[in-house]
Formats: structure tokens, C-alpha cells, sequence
């Protein structure tokens, strides 16, 4: 006997040539002779192939076959008839390509010798009950991941099927298209189940006990996102043998038992996450000695973490938490989770941070944003010497940032939305894998160090709302890998450097900040583009598509002087905002080759000149703002420039065309008198108050000064007080009844 396995093959059916390759695996003892007189049948289904892909006409002729691989392909159509012919057939895998067709429909119910059934990844047409393969008596595996379930009367779910599976995988590939739909029944007469994979189908009910309690030898139960109900049961009897349990993205309510460890001491992974549990987190969690993944977040639970579960859990990885109602300490003053990976607590109540947290040594993530953290910046993170993501935003975590503060391998630190203050700390200088910094809305003083050149991995710079000034130094132009940075709201000044533009900005893709293994576990949310924007955007007018950005913002500033021609080279900037500053001259002709730049605000400037007429040509502009400058002249004709609201061009008195009112044909002329700041600003209030005190105490110096030198006028002076005095007096007293 043979196997044969083609893949894999780029080839659709409106192709004329494709490139293919059959390889023949030793499946053990080789009958030679067979195998002479399949060949045969190879070439010819090579052939076949090479101008019918989807039809398979050779391959029909190896009746000998026992294994075909036909997986990671792209081939679609039905499963030609002719394929009944493989009786001997004992494994088939026909997942990731286009086959469509309903299964009960398909030659695979004649092949009653299969024992593995692999379809997943197609638009297969599948009965939730499987009841075409109920005489495959054979059948030991099935996996179907991604395809199209049927649901069916109850009638044809009563036959008993006639094998015993070890393992089934299914996962709809229309996402919840069977609502409510009940679990097959074929299901309650298999007891020799190791493996259960049962999501995306919205299988409902209000216990899967029977599962467990039926298959003695289960190994793994998966039944992620269903529409399962109700209190959580356990089984009757432990069971030591149950290694991974995910009943996640459920309508589980009520607490999470107590027993829940005692029942299954064997789990090595347990995801319970997005349903609506409450209480507390059980401390038998803690005699599951193995548990390596524990995943709880987004439910009801409130309380602190047991102690139990921190000295128990000794060979936990992952402990995810997030988005309850948990306070106290992150974790236990005394704990054994010394091979902590991924800890991510964010979205509860938690309010300290205990110095046992410096012994998690391997923590490589470490999420505890949207929490009630208060005091300085704790110096036990220091010790953390393998963290690589750290998100410590949205807290009120004050004073300045500690000079230990230097882990060697970070990629991604997220503090902002706290109250920093200070200047930025020298052992910045050492974090040479950095991707993201994330230091906005706190107070941050001094100006942008120097040493920010060495940053050579960083991608995204968020700097704004703090208080930084100076300038900005060539330094920055040294970070080629920039493609966003926003210093916006801040107190900089000077010009905005020209090398800016040697910088290619390009589009940030994919995700970022994975661990150094290049391997995160399950569910563990690592740092994504998506997970920045909605953060970024609130700063800046970004116009987002899929999962690429690039920007800059130096909006609210003092930059002063041109705007840099250069700065036209980034034709893959998505955003460029420099309104709120003081900038002067035209708005360069190079814009014109910003021709992926979809937000574009000039606005609150000094700018001159005429809007350039080669701007028009920017297609992808959706965001366009120039309003309070002093720009001249028609506005340019296209496709976009005219459709934008006029508020996107008010405080220019001398623009003209649609969509402004004032006509380019208007013979009248208007004196061009440059925009000071309080023609359409409001006054600067601190230097009116100055101005006025300084003029006022300034006379009344100078009066007494005359009255000290020249006696007939302080004679005259006198006087005079004295006889507004009295006649006040007698014209009180003279018109009061």
C-alpha cells in the first residue's frame, strides 16, 4: 500500500498550469506490486489534474489507497463521485480549500473503512446530527473546523451510531448561524472520547456534565462561545484525568463552585472567561498543583486573590483577571508563582502593589491598567529584568519615574493617564528594543532628551498632554523606524527640524510586542496596532483602515518659523496635524505628494499665501483644516477641497470659491493686513493684568513725585480734595429726605 500526498497547489480552475507535487510516503509494509500498478493511475491523475483540478478522474483508479492528503491547497468544486471507488480509504484530509457540497451528498458516506476525517477550513455543507456516517464503523476522528452545520428534526438524530470516536473537532464557520442549537445526539453514546472541540455553534443547554461523566478517558473539553446557561455543575466523582477545560464566551451565572479544584486536580489549563460569574474565586483553585493558564476575566467576580490559588499554583504561566470587580493587592504578600509569565489584572478595583511581585522574575507581561493604584511608581517592577510589556496606565500613580526603572528587553510601556511628574529618567537610555512608549496625559517636565537617538526600535512616541519644552533636537530624525509620534499639547518652541522628513513613516502593520520566543499562548491579548487607536485618535484626527498608522502631531505647541518642504516626502503619512502654533510662510508645494495622507490640519497658524492648486490631487483626503490664517486667493478645484465643510477654511478673509461665500470674480479688493493673534483670539489675559498694573502704579508714582517737589500744586492739590469733599458732603445731606 501507499500514501499519496499533493500540496500544495496554487492552482485554481481558470488556470492553465499550476505547479504540483506527489510524494509517496512508506506507510509500512509495501506491497511492490501494488504499488507498480497504482503508478499508473498516479499519472494519469496527474494528467487530469493538470487540466481538471477539480475533478480527479486518476486519482479514482487507486483502489488500493488507504491515506490522501489533499490539505493546504486551493481547490474547490464538489468531491467528484468517482471517489467512491477508494474503499480502502483510511485517512482523508481535505482541509484549507474551497470544496463546497453538501457531505450527505458526497462520496466520502461510501468510504466506510475512514478512520480520520479531516475537512476542516472548506464550505462544506455539513448535518449537525453526522448521521450519513453512522455505518462508518471504523471512524475514530473528526475534525471540521470552519464549515456550514445543518441543523436537523429530532427524528434524524435517533439512530445510534455504530463508532466510537476519540476525538471531534467542530467550529461553524458562520459564526452562530445555528442559534440555540441543541448538541447532537450522537454524542451521548460515545464513551471513549479524549478530545471534545465544540465552538462557534451556539450549542445551548444547561449542563455538559454528561460529557465528562461519559468519557472517562477525556483528556480536553473545549466548548468556547455557545449559548450554554446556568450555575456551573461539577461532577459526581473526581476526575484526575481532565487536563484542559475552556467553557468560555458562555451564559454561565452564579458563583464558580467551590469544589471546582477538587473536582478536576489534573488541569493544566481552565478558561472560564466572558460569562457571568460571581463571587469570589474559589480557593480550591489552588490544589490544582499543575494548572499552567488560568483564565477568569470578564465576568463578576469581586474579593481579593486568594491565597490559596498564589501558593498553590506553582507551575502557573498565565493568570488573566481582567475586567471584574477584584481590589486589594495584585497579588499576596507571599506567593509561589515564580514561573509567572503573563500576569494581566487591568479593569478592577486593585489598589496596591505588594514588593512580593519583584520575584516573579520570568514575568515577560504585565497588565494592570483602569485600576485604584496610587503612591509613587513602584520600585518592585524594576526587578522585573525580563518584562517586555508593561501597561500601567489609567491609575494614580504619582512623583517622578525612578531611575531603576531600566528593564533591558521592553517593547512595549503604556503609563499614561497618570500624574508623573519630573523629567525623564536616564535609564531610558538602555531600552534598545523598545517599539511603544506611551507617556501621555501626566506632567512631565523639561525638555526631550537627548539620548532619545538610541531608541533605534521605536515605532510609536506618545508624548502629549505633559509639559515638556525646548526644542525639538535632530536626534529624533536618527529614529528610522518612527511611524507615529505625537507631542501635541506641550510647551515646545523653536522650528520643526527639516530632517523630520528623511524619515519614512511608514504605515505600522501587525501586531507587536510578542514575546522573545515569538509564541504567546492562547487568549493572551500581546500588544496590537488596534489596542493603540483608540488612545492615539483621541489626540489627533486620524481617518483609520485595517490595522496600518502613521502620523505626527505637534498640534498645541509654539513652533514658529516655515514649515518644512521635506516634510513633503512622507507620501505614506496617514495624518499630519501642526495646528495651535505659530508657524509662518506658505503651506509648501510638496503636500502635494502626500498622497496616502487622509487627515491634513493646518490650522490656528500664520501661514500665507495661496492654498496650493497641486493639493487637489490628493485623493485619499478626508480630513482637510486650514481655518485662522491668512491665506489668499481661490481654493483649489477637485474632488474633495470643495466638498469640505466651510468651517475648514473660516478666518481667511481673502479665500474665495465654493465652499466659502466670498466670489473669485469679486473685483472688490480688501486690505490685506496680517492676523494678529487678538484679532481673532481671544486677549491674553495674564498680559493685560500685568500691563495694566505696571501702567498704574507707574502714574501714581509720578503724581506724588510732582507733589513732593512742587509745593503750590500740592497746595493746589489739596485744595481741590478738599472741596469735592464738601460739596459731596452738602449735596448728601441737601437731596437725602
Amino acid at each position: 500500500m501507499f500514501c499519496v500526498n499533493i500540496g500544495p497547489c496554487s492552482r485554481k480552475t481558470n488556470q492553465s498550469t499550476s505547479p504540483v507535487s506527489v510524494s509517496f510516503v512508506n506507510c509500512g509494509n509495501v506491497d511492490c506490486f501494488a504499488f507498480i500498478k497504482s503508478f499508473a493511475g498516479v499519472l494519469s491523475y496527474l494528467n487530469q489534474l493538470l487540466n481538471k483540478p477539480t475533478e480527479f478522474i486518476g486519482l479514482c483508479g487507486l483502489k488500493t489507497l488507504q491515506v490522501l492528503d489533499l490539505s493546504d491547497n486551493e481547490l474547490e468544486g464538489n468531491l467528484p463521485w468517482c471517489w467512491a471507488n477508494l474503499t480502502s480509504l483510511k485517512y482523508i484530509d481535505l482541509s484549507h480549500n474551497q470544496f463546497t457540497g453538501d457531505i450527505a451528498l458526497s462520496p466520502l458516506v461510501n468510504l466506510t473503512s475512514l478512520e480520520d476525517l479531516l475537512l476542516s477550513n472548506n464550505s462544506f455543507q455539513i448535518p449537525i446530527s453526522f448521521r450519513p456516517f453512522f455505518n462508518h464503523s471504523r471512524l475514530k476522528g473528526i475534525e471540521c473546523l470552519q464549515n456550514y452545520y445543518l441543523l436537523e428534526r429530532d427524528e434524524f438524530q435517533a439512530s445510534v451510531p455504530t463508532f466510537q470516536l476519540d476525538y471531534i473537532i467542530l467550529s461553524d464557520a458562520g459564526r452562530h448561524g445555528n442559534n440555540n442549537a441543541a448538541v447532537p445526539k450522537f454524542l451521548y453514546h460515545q464513551h471513549s472520547l479524549r478530545s471534545i472541540y465544540l465552538c462557534d455553534i451556539s450549542f445551548s443547554g444547561k449542563s455538559f456534565l454528561w460529557l465528562i461523566e461519559n468519557n472517562t478517558e477525556l483528556v480536553t473539553l473545549v466548548l468556547r462561545d455557545n449559548s450554554f446557561t446556568g450555575p456551573l455543575q461539577m461532577p459526581s466523582n473526581r476526575n484526575s484525568k481532565l487536563t484542559e477545560l475552556d467553557i468560555s464566551s458562555n451564559n454561565f451565572s452564579g458563583n464558580i463552585p467551590e469544589d471546582i479544584g477538587t473536582s478536576f486536580p489534573g488541569l493544566t489549563t481552565l478558561t472560564m472567561s466572558a460569562n457571568s460569574f460571581t463571587g469570589t474565586i474559589p480557593s480550591s483553585l489552588g490544589d490544582m498543583a499543575s494548572l499552567e493558564y488560568l483564565d477568569l476575566s470578564s465576568n463578576l467576580l469581586s474579593g481579593n486573590i486568594p491565597n490559596s490559588l498564589a501558593m498553590g499554583c506553582r507551575s502557573l504561566s498565565t493568570l488573566r483577571l481582567s475586567n471584574n470587580n477584584l481590589q486589594g493587592s495584585i497579588l499576596p504578600a507571599r506567593h509561589n508563582l515564580n514561573q509567572l509569565t503573563y500576569l494581566e489584572l487591568d479593569v478592577n478595583k486593585f489598589t496596591t502593589i505588594p514588593n512580593s511581585l519583584s520575584s516573579c522574575s520570568k514575568l515577560e507581561a504585565l497588565k494592570i491598567n483602569h485600576n485604584h493604584l496610587e503612591g509613587p511608581f513602584p520600585t518592585a517592577i524594576c526587578q522585573l529584568k525580563s518584562l517586555e510589556y508593561l501597561d500601567i496606565s489609567e491609575n494614580n500613580i504619582a512623583g517622578i519615574l525612578p531611575a531603576c526603572f531600566s528593564p533591558p528587553y521592553m517593547r512595549y510601556a503604556k503609563l499614561s493617564k497618570n500624574r508623573l511628574q519630573g523629567p525623564l529618567p536616564h535609564g531610558f537610555f538602555n531600552w534598545t528594543s523598545l517599539q511603544i512608549l506611551d507617556l501621555s496625559h501626566n506632567q512631565l517636565t523639561g525638555p526631550i532628551p537627548k539620548w532619545f537617538d538610541n531608541l533605534s526600535s521605536l515605532s510609536i512616541l506618545l508624548l502629549n498632554k505633559n509639559h515638556f519644552d525646548g526644542e525639538i533636537l535632530s536626534q529624533f530624525c536618527n529614529l528610522s523606524e518612527l511611524s507615529l509620534i505625537d507631542l501635541s499639547d506641550n510647551s515646545l518652541s523653536g522650528s520643526i527640524p527639516p530632517c523630520l522628513g528623511n524619515i519614512t513613516f511608514r504605515p505600522l502593520l501587525g501586531n507587536l510586542g510578542l514575546p522573545r520566543s515569538g509564541i504567546s499562548p492562547v487568549g493572551v491579548d500581546l500588544p496590537r496596532v488596534e489596542e493603540l487607536i483608540e488612545s492615539v485618535t483621541k489626540s489627533i484626527t486620524l481617518v483609520y483602515r485595517g490595522n496600518t498608522i502613521s502620523a505626527i502631531d505637534l498640534s498645541c505647541n509654539n513652533f514658529i518659523g516655515h514649515i518644512p518642504p521635506e516634510i513633503g516626502k512622507l507620501f505614506h503619512l496617514k495624518s499630519l496635524n501642526l495646528s495651535h502654533n505659530s508657524l509662518s510662510g506658505t503651506i509648501p508645494i510638496t503636500f502635494a505628494n502626500l498622497t496616502g495622507t487622509e487627515s491634513l490640519d493646518l490650522s490656528y497658524n500664520r501661514l500665507t499665501g495661496n492654498i496650493p492648486s497641486q493639493l487637489a490631487r490628493l485623493d485619499s483626503l478626508q480630513v482637510f483644516n486650514v481655518s485662522f490664517n491668512n491665506l489668499s486667493g481661490p481654493i483649489p478645484e477637485g474632488p474633495h477641497f470643495q466638498t469640505f465643510d466651510a468651517m475648514s477654511y473660516i478666518g481667511n478673509q481673502l479665500l474665495c470659491g465654493k465652499p466659502v461665500t466670498r466670489n473669485c470674480t469679486d473685483t472688490k479688493s480688501v486690505p490685506v493686513t496680517p492676523r494678529t493673534r487678538t484679532e481673532t483670539e481671544f486677549m491674553d489675559m495674564d498680559t493685560f493684568y500685568v500691563s495694566f498694573t505696571t501702567a498704574y502704579i507707574t502714574m501714581l508714582l509720578a503724581v506724588l513725585a510732582i507733589l513732593c517737589i512742587n509745593p503750590y500744586w500740592r497746595q493746589a492739590w489739596f485744595h481741590l480734595v478738599d472741596v469735592s469733599l464738601s460739596f459731596c458732603y452738602y449735596f448728601v445731606v441737601d437731596n437725602l429726605p
